[in-house]
């Protein structure tokens, strides 16, 4: 790789990683303050109701005890609940209606976020950017 794009490549590295600790930091909520980490986890879950903790871990990349861990802590806000499973293949999860509102809450904050920052671009340079992050994102999962 030469210099010039590997300068780039630790550009974009430098700017995702910014990008999502201020936003997920400035989407806390105050009620109910949660850790990247615990965000992330509730997404998942949000956005695949059934996820199980392995699929999770799977995800993120992320070591199964760290996954459990979290998650422990999330049902203990009642944020997350086990739901009841036949297959014996680990227990499917959802949100609680207090951690669907809590995550739509931050997922409204972290909305508003971006689009402060993308307010001065143009609508073609917002479908650029989202077409080019949809990309990079597919080309992650693929690896």
């Amino acid at each position: 790789m030469d210099k010039e794009r590997q300068d780039h490549s630790m550009s974009v590295l430098r700017s995702l990683v910014a990008i999502t600790r201020r936003g997920l930091a400035d989407a806390r909520d105050e009620e109910t303050p949660l850790s990247m980490t615990e965000q992330s986890i509730m997404m998942a879950i949000a956005e695949q109701p059934g996820i199980r903790s392995t699929d999770i871990a799977r995800m993120f990349r992320l070591n199964r005890s760290t996954v459990s861990r979290q998650l422990a802590a999330l049902i203990r806000l009642g944020l997350v609940r086990e739901t009841p499973n036949d297959t014996g293949r680990g227990r499917p999860l959802e949100l609680t209606e207090d951690g669907a509102d809590a995550f739509h809450r931050a997922l409204t904050s972290l909305q508003r976020i971006v689009e402060a920052h993308l307010a001065p671009w143009s609508d073609g340079e917002v479908a650029r950017f989202a077409h080019d992050l949809e990309r990079f994102d597919r080309t992650a999962d693929a690896s």
